[in-house]
């Protein structure tokens, strides 16, 4: 029964044997394929088959060569699956023809048209080829399949006429081919063809056929063919390659490949272009044609006789050394040669090759291919070396690893480069201890020195090992080195430390208490890490930590199962206290309080823990399920009081991030509430939740608005039904509610919408200051498309209906809040129509004013308004516009997000799923969608709100193409039409922000289009585009209005920078290239502005865009051999400006498009290899240029030589520049020359090996009188010197010496030369002087300079000191004698008075003179004068100069106090402005200085006050030490750096510490030894108290707790703080165990008590009103929304940390032994009162999640820990 009805269905399908449709292709081929049901009933019925086949390819033939595409692929498919599935059916047929055989005979001359580019698809056309490939394995016999191969390809032919074909004749029309249907059907016939067909030998024939017809041709011409062409015929011969190793050595009969023929040689030349510049997209597939030929030409060799010679090998070893090392082909081709040639024989010819890979691991595109090829080389030398010596040890073949690897790898490893340590730690070293376990102990050998690059090779050595299983654990092996890698101010070098602890792959042993309390120390260190890489690092580290403890617990719960009743194991109750203070830990630090680094790391903590420590089992994850018996674990710690994740303390902690004013807090902790709490919230808090999110959907302010709206998703997809109809208010009238959650609160978001929509008609400056539109469009964004409870109502059947009705609306109201928006900014009380133009900025500024006056005239008028009015208007906006505009560009920002995302919802396919024939939102309402989005974007001017519209148009353009309604696929081709018919005339607007919206909106069309097929409205678009640009201007036009032709170029321009789009574009690359060059001459600006800014985008497409600007290596471009290879027509319009531009010598007529064709061709990459022909003529032109008369196009054309001049040809073109400056001639000519060669010269590659120049050096000397009075312009003297400089290793004694008495002679005393360029030729010598002295490190050059640095000329002496700067530190004899010149003259400096800047120069250069250690170990010599010192005070004190200079100065400062004689009083004044500079409202400038000075001379003064007595020096110290806590908690990296140091060097004096000498602290732990130090050694000083007190802020907390109960909205703009890094509140915390124990220590009547009890005389009774007043306000009733509130509010946080702080700190000193039984004279309270109220207060805040605490009392502080670690306790 099923036969019979899979046979009527089938009949059913091919009767009348017509065209199929695309769905019943499709079922057909379906049925083939998997039924052999199918497959039996069509073997008894294929006439039907064959004539519905033959009549779908004659179909697909009529349409046009770009029609769809997927219905040719599978008529073309269906033809393949017979061919392939009823082999023998169809072979009778085509071999012994009997009757009518024309459906057959039609089927193959269809695919035949098809192979000859019939079908433009090129999918189609391969597979047609497969399918006569397996048509001919149906032959009877060999020789018949031989020769039917032979009959398809003469087939190919332009005109074949008829032919045979086994049985048939067949007859193919002539087809206007392409050049690759011979590819086509040769890829198809060698894909699918037996073996035994192709290597059939012919009686009496040479060759079999796969060598003798289906050999690619290559010929010496495939190199100019096209991009495709090129690909087809790379892929052929790579098929062919392996068809011919499948055959061999059977099928040769001569030399095929190792021959010396011209086609062997055109073979080798094909291999190795493609190998050398592969195709994009095709590296893997030329890679493996280099090995394969590689491995048949072996073969072949070793086949005919030869096996000794390889020269081929030789051959292409050398072409591989001869590519640049940023060459990203010569790897994969050196390990292809590998095998063949042998480690040491590469290594051998590239000794540079480990060098070079260290390069490029440094380079992301070069990274993957040199770790492969290191890769290579170690398997290679490992199998090498066992082999010859067979009983070597580890130890040995270890140390011949050394000799060729291990500088490289070691310097790798210590690189502070993150890239290059990261990928050579998990690239290189894992497999070198691998293949060479031994080589661990060199390098732990090569890392045994001090220093930072030692400790990250050595954490990353252990690292890895741990990893691997390999040696003992570094904690008990070297805890010293662990602890300092803990310690280390080095992210990566802390990381790796944790890593050891934490445990890898390798480590199953769950962690010991010892390693448990040193990774609690590290975690609170480690929570404020700056960058997002090293949290989430660390986040990975722990969950490894908590994955392993899980283990040991799980593993110990079972055997405490098995052995009965007992005490828990050690394991169990490790991980039971670290879990838990884990948790405690991430809780208490989620506060607001808490700065975003912190918050951020504590909210990745609770995510380890909750993903490790939970049984929540998530379809998401692909790993990381809990175990099976992780329940079991759950209730043991339950039952013990701990792990309760979902508590209300944790609950609130993540309710307070959902209020954070960044995503990066609230979505992670919105998704935790989701995920790992309850399904649903408290019922209180569910209605304070509603309250708060209402209150942030009314604040003007964007990011509160988002939390608002993040509030409310939370609410949808955690509260039921139930409670949403409780809490939600309802209007009366309205009728019973389903049971939806969605919605209820959609619905009602909705009717707040429309209510502000009212209120803002009526009075919009009210509106948007207390009920702005996008809050309510916000939140429905979020509740509508990013709630997955939403798209599951949809799909009920049950609330359809309610959704239809509610999404109309939705997109009504959309509409009318767009078009109210778009009125107001044009000015307009009603609204325009949709074409109407965007108004111009003031325009939309007066429209803006006119509304805020008129919410004024409706009584929000207040007196300084009315001030305002009267003078004249403010230059800044004021907040009420702020407020309009912050209100109309979000909402038209969330419109286009929300109509966009709404559309896509309803057009997916899923949509609906019910019996419901009606869309949920009829075609009406997509059209009003589509036209809401077009008029945003053609009526809005800013960024933000088109980019929003630009997102959804695009998502809705693309879900209507995808529709099958015809209908609806006809919208987005509609919107085109309308869209370029905008641009026939001029449109009335502005040009100043780009034609505004309108070539965004032709992106978002276009944009919807699928990637793969034809793009017909890319097409069009372009076609129109370009028709329009090319339109000759007006005689006469507007300059305020938009020309059709500018705003044609925008819209190129917005498609070529478009991210699906650029690449698409490129087909019009050559007239968008030509239409730019030519704009560039127009005389409009507005066309010369557009033409640049597309000329910029087509060359980021072209040559690819690096990420930043330091990104831009050579290596990055193309060299000119592969860019014209990749776009042929560019040739010709690149060569048309630079034949333009060839006139007569003096002809100085300007070319505009010329310095753009310079600049795109000076960002090609130079080649290796001579010039092709045509890029010759290149090289022949930009020489011309060398004589322009325009400054700007000689300097250009230098630049744009490089890539045309290959290193081959380098001598060759020098000595051609340099032989016609033997002889005066015209001075542009000369100019021109010079910098052609400095530039070729300045090459990387190009002075590596002076004696290949030796003839260009010679020709440099023999000009000698380009530098001489005899040339008399200072401008080519300057090059000549230049260009010189570069050639100095490779010049004469005697004629260096001509050139210095030259050079000098220029230097010497001269008047006033006011030739243009005489400056610049003075600097020049003196760097001159200055580089010779460096390069010979010639003392007596070096002490010559001194009369340079004290010549008249400024500009000599600025070119000295930037040379001292850039390179005068690095040989250490001439850096000693430039310290004693700049110090002997910076005197004379400061007394000249001249410019700040030589001043600056002179400073700087000193300092960094100095930061070598060596340098500041002896006194300063020469001294300068005392007089130095006060000149410098004077200038830091009075603060008058720049910031840069007054930062030199204060550095030059401290050096000179450092490493001079003490002066108390000097160190005074200094210390006054240290610590001024150190606050955090100081310029970051002048913090930096404070900074790097404390590093400089602070810590000799804090030791010398701590060793010798004396009061005054105690107070100089604490007050650096003051400035140092300031400087570690800065918000920037580089002061708090230079504090650690600081830091760092004051842990090395005190001695004790755990840490190596010489590490750099990280600024946490540098904060803590700076109080240790003040409590060790100053905590009896009487400044002690007072100067610590000034780190606890005075808050008011009444004020701030009354501002969070007031109803009014928040202002608009919020005030920055000074220091967005500091944390005050964790500072409180951090600095009460140390002021808690200074009052410990301190004697009765010690200076430091007597502070403390008048502190507490002046603090007690306050704290004691705002402790009662706590209590008061958190015991209100009613109140959940205001709590939630003061939850989220930073300063209510940080003022409540800072009370309880106070209130400790009070309780202490009032309960002070000497003070026990009477009261503190003054203070007004007990100390019972104050701690009876503290505890309460305490108790109230910890339940309202306001003052978190850990249980067990452990605090942030001076822990002792770390010591632990050294002293091996455990």
């Amino acid at each position: 029964m099923v036969s019979e009805e899979v046979a009527r269905m089938l009949g059913s399908l091919t009767q009348g044997q017509q065209a199929l449709a695309l769905g019943d292709l499709r079922t057909v081929c379906l049925f083939l394929e998997e039924s052999t049901l199918a497959r039996e009933h069509w073997r008894r019925a294929l006439n039907p088959l064959l004539g519905s086949a033959a009549s779908t390819l004659a179909s697909v033939l009529e349409e046009p060569a770009t029609g769809p595409s997927e219905r040719a692929c599978h008529a073309v498919k269906l033809a393949l699956q017979l061919f392939q599935t009823m082999p023998g059916e169809v072979g009778v047929l085509l071999w012994s023809p009997a009757g009518n055989m024309e459906a057959l005979a039609s089927i193959l001359q269809s695919l035949v048209q098809v192979i000859m580019g019939k079908v433009a698809n090129k999918d189609a056309r391969l597979l047609a080829g497969t399918a006569l490939g397996m048509l001919v394995n149906t032959a009877p016999t060999l020789e018949a399949g031989a020769r039917a191969v032979s009959e398809l390809l003469g087939l190919l032919s332009p005109d074949p006429g008829e032919q045979t074909l086994g049985g048939l004749q067949l007859a193919v029309p002539p087809v206007n081919t392409d050049g690759l249907e011979y590819l086509v059907l040769s890829r198809g016939l060698l894909t699918s063809c037996r073996r035994e067909i192709l290597t059939f030998r012919p009686p009496g024939g040479k060759a079999c056929l796969l060598l003798r017809d289906l050999m690619p041709l290559i010929g010496p011409g495939w190199s100019e063919k096209n991009m495709d062409y090129r690909a087809s015929l790379l892929q052929a011969f790579s098929l062919w390659l392996r068809r011919v190793r499948e055959s061999a050595p059977g099928i040769w009969t001569g030399r095929l490949l190792s021959g010396a023929s011209l086609g062997a040689q055109q073979l080798t030349q094909f291999i190795w272009s493609n190998t050398k510049s592969p195709l994009e997209g095709l590296s893997e597939a030329t890679l493996r044609s280099f090995s394969l030929f590689l491995e048949l030409y072996g073969k072949e060799c070793e086949y005919l006789g030869n096996d000794a010679e390889r020269p081929l090998y030789d051959e292409f070893l050398e072409r591989v050394r001869a590519l640049p090392w940023p060459t990203k082909a010569r790897y994969p081709a050196l390990c292809a040669l590998l095998p063949f040639l042998g480690s040491e024989r590469v290594l051998a010819v590239l000794p540079e090759l480990p060098k070079h890979l260290l390069f490029c691991l440094s380079t992301n595109p070069l990274s993957p291919p040199a770790a492969d090829t290191y890769c290579c080389f170690l398997r290679a030398q490992r199998g090498e070396w066992a082999t010859a010596e067979a009983g070597a040890s580890e130890g040995a073949l270890a140390e011949r690893w050394a000799r060729h690897w291990l500088p490289a790898v070691a310097e790798a490893l210590q690189s502070p480069v993150v890239a290059l340590q990261a990928r050579a730690a998990s690239s290189l070293l894992p497999l070198t201890l691998q293949l060479f376990p031994a080589s661990a102990g060199l390098l732990e050998k090569a890392f045994a020195g001090p220093g930072l690059a030692c400790l990250r090779g050595w954490a990353a050595l252990q690292k890895t090992r741990k990893e691997l299983g390999q040696g003992p654990p570094a904690v008990s092996q070297n805890p010293g080195r662990l602890a300092t890698c803990l310690a280390c101010g080095d992210e990566a070098v802390r990381l790796a430390g944790a890593s050891l602890l934490c445990g890898g792959p390798g480590s199953a042993q769950a962690p010991g208490a010892k390693e448990l309390a040193v990774v609690q120390d590290f975690l609170w260190l480690n929570l404020s890490g700056s960058s997002a890489s090293f949290r989430q690092l660390l986040q990975a580290t722990v969950s490894r930590l908590l994955g392993r403890l899980r283990d040991g617990a799980l593993a110990a719960l079972r055997s405490q199962g098995a052995a009965g009743s007992g005490p828990p194991p050690e394991p169990l109750l490790l991980t039971g206290d670290f879990v838990e203070w884990l948790l405690q830990l991430s809780v208490s630090q989620l506060g607001p309080a808490s700065g975003f680094q912190r918050r951020r790391t504590a909210l990745l903590l609770l995510t380890a823990l909750l993903v490790t420590c939970t049984d929540s089992w998530s379809p998401e994850r692909k790993k990381g399920q809990p175990p099976p018996n992780m329940a079991a674990l759950l209730t043991w710690a339950r039952r013990s009081g701990h792990w309760d994740f979902t508590s209300r303390a944790t609950l609130l902690a993540l309710l307070s991030c959902l209020q954070d004013g960044t995503g990066e807090i609230r979505e992670p902790a919105a998704s935790l509430l989701l995920l790992y709490f309850p399904p649903a919230l408290p019922i209180d808090l569910a209605g304070a939740l509603l309250e708060r999110a209402c209150q942030a959907l009314s604040s003007a302010r964007g990011q509160e608005v988002e939390a608002g709206a993040l509030m409310m998703q939370t609410l949808l997809q955690k509260v039921d039904s139930d409670t949403l109809q409780n809490i939600v208010p309802r209007p009366k009238e309205e009728g019973p509610v389903l049971g939806c959650p969605s919605l209820i609160l959609i619905s009602y978001l909705l009717r707040l919408l429309q209510e502000r929509l009212t209120a803002a008609q009526q009075d919009l400056l009210q509106a948007a200051c207390l009920q702005p539109l996008h809050g309510p469009l916000c939140a429905l964004r979020r509740c509508l498309l990013e709630a997955p409870c939403t798209g599951r109502s949809m799909r009920q059947a049950s609330t359809q209906g309610s959704w239809q009705e509610l999404l109309l609306a939705t997109v009504k109201t959309l509409a009318e809040v767009a078009s109210f928006l778009l009125a107001v900014l044009q000015g307009s009380g009603e609204d325009l129509q949709p074409a109407a133009a965007a108004p111009s900025l003031a325009n939309m500024g007066l429209a803006i004013n006119a509304a805020v006056w008129q919410g004024r005239a409706a009584g929000l008028r207040s007196e300084e308004e009315e001030e305002e009015e009267e003078g004249e208007p403010p230059l800044l906006l004021s907040e009420e516009q702020g407020c309009i505009l912050t209100c109309c560009w979000i909402s038209a920002k969330e419109i286009g997000l929300l109509l966009g995302g709404l559309a896509e919802k309803v057009l997916l396919p899923a949509l609906p799923a019910t019996d419901s024939k009606l869309p949920l939102l009829p075609v009406e309402g997509l059209q009003t969608i589509v036209a809401t989005l077009q008029g945003l974007l053609l009526r809005c001017r800013h960024w933000g709100a088109l980019e929003g519209c630009a997102a959804g148009l695009t998502t809705v353009c693309r879900a209507l193409l995808s529709q099958p309604d015809p209908e609806l696929q006809e919208l987005p081709q509609q919107l085109l039409s309308q869209g370029l018919e905008l641009l026939s005339g001029p449109r009335n607007s502005s040009v100043t922000r780009r034609a505004a919206g309108f070539p965004l909106f032709i992106q978002c069309i276009v944009a919807g289009e699928p990637p793969t097929g034809a793009r017909p409205l890319l097409t069009c678009c372009v076609s129109t585009l370009l028709e329009l640009a090319r339109r000759p201007l007006p005689q006469v036009w507007d300059q305020t209005l938009d020309l059709p032709q500018v705003s044609a170029l925008h819209v190129l321009q917005a498609l070529v920078r478009g991210a699906g789009l650029g690449a698409p574009t490129l087909e019009w690359a050559a007239p968008l290239l030509e239409l730019c060059l030519g704009a560039l001459g127009s005389p409009c600006w507005a066309m010369r502005n557009a033409g640049t800014q597309l000329f910029g985008a087509l060359i980021g497409r072209l040559l690819g865009q690096s990420l930043s600007r330091e990104d831009s290596g050579s290596h990055k471009g193309l060299s000119p051999e592969a860019f014209f290879t990749l776009y042929p027509p560019l040739e010709a319009v690149l060569l048309a400006p630079l034949l333009s531009s060839l006139g007569a010598p003096g002809d100085s007529c300007l070319h505009p498009a010329l310095h753009a064709v310079l600049t795109l061709l000076a960002k090609l990459q130079p080649g290796t290899e001579h010039l092709t022909s045509r890029t010759a003529r290149f090289q022949e032109r930009l020489l011309h240029l060398s004589a322009s008369p325009v400054y700007a196009t000689r300097a250009m054309s230098a630049r744009a030589l490089v890539p045309f001049v290959p290193l081959a040809e380098l001598e060759d073109v020098l000595l051609l520049l340099l032989r016609g400056l033997a002889e005066p001639g015209p001075h542009n000519t000369l100019h021109g020359r010079l910098l052609q060669a400095q530039a070729l010269l300045a090459r990387d590659g190009a002075c590596r090996a002076f004696q290949g120049l030796q003839a260009v050096v010679r020709q440099v000397e023999a000009v000698f009188w380009l530098l001489t009075p005899a040339q008399r312009c200072p401008l080519i003297r300057s090059a000549y010197l230049r260009l010189l400089s570069l050639l100095t290793g490779g010049c004469s004694t005697d004629f260096l010496r001509q050139v210095e008495a030259a050079v000098a002679q220029e230097l010497g005393p001269c008047g006033p030369d006011t030739q243009v360029g005489a400056s610049v030729l003075r600097q020049e010598s003196a760097r001159f002087l200055c580089r010779e002295a460096g390069r010979l490190a010639d003392p007596s050059r070096t002490q010559a300079l001194g009369s340079l640095l004290r010549g008249p000329d400024p500009e000599v002496r600025q070119a000295v000191l930037a040379w001292v700067l850039e390179e005068g530190g690095r040989c250490k004899p001439v850096a000693g004698i430039l310290r004693a010149l700049l110090l002997e003259t910076l005197w004379p400096v400061l007394q000249d008075g001249g410019s700040p800047e030589g001043l600056k120069l002179h400073l700087e250069a000193l300092v960094h003179l100095h930061e070598d250690p060596s340098a500041r170990t002896d006194l300063l010599s020469p001294a300068p004068p005392p007089a130095c010192l006060d000149r410098l005070l004077s200038l830091v004190e009075m603060a008058g100069a720049s910031p840069t200079l007054l930062g030199r100065a204060l550095c030059a400062l401290s050096l000179l106090l450092a490493l001079g004689p003490e002066d108390l009083p000097a160190l005074g004044r200094w210390s006054l402005v240290l610590e001024r500079w150190s606050e955090p409202r100081t310029g970051e400038d002048l913090r930096l200085a404070a900074a790097q000075s404390l590093r400089l001379a602070g810590v000799r003064v804090v030791v010398r006050a701590w060793a010798g007595p004396g009061p005054s020096l105690a107070a100089l110290a604490l007050r650096l030490l003051n400035a140092g806590i300031f400087l570690l908690q800065d918000e920037d990296r580089a002061v708090r750096l230079e504090a650690s140091m600081f830091a760092s060097l004051l842990a090395q004096q005190m001695g004790g510490q755990p840490w190596e000498a010489g590490t750099t602290l990280q600024a946490n732990q540098g904060l803590l030894i700076l109080l240790q130090v003040i409590g060790t050694h100053f905590g009896a000083c009487e400044d002690t108290w007072p100067l610590l007190m000034l780190h606890l802020p005075q808050c008011d907390l009444e004020g701030l707790l009354e501002e969070v109960g007031a109803s009014r909205p928040p202002s608009l703009y919020e005030e920055d703080g000074a220091n967005f890094f500091a944390e005050p509140a964790v500072f409180a915390q951090i600095l009460l165990p140390v002021l808690l124990r200074l009052l410990d220590r301190a004697e009765d009547g010690a200076p430091l008590r007597a502070q403390a009890q008048r502190w507490a005389v002046a603090r007690a009774p306050l704290v004691l009103q705002s402790l009662r007043h706590c209590c008061l306000w958190w015991s209100q009733d009613d109140a959940g929304a205001l709590f939630l509130k003061a939850l989220g509010c930073p300063k209510v946080h940080t003022a409540l940390t800072v009370l309880l702080v106070e209130a400790e700190l009070l309780v202490r000193v009032l309960e002070a032994p000497q003070a026990s039984g009477a009261m503190v004279p003054g203070v007004g309270c007990t100390s019972q009162e104050l701690r009876q109220a503290w505890g309460r207060a305490r108790a109230l805040l910890t339940q309202h999640g306001m003052a978190p605490q850990l249980k067990d009392g452990r605090r942030p502080g001076l822990a002792e820990r770390p010591r632990a670690l050294v002293d091996g306790s455990r």
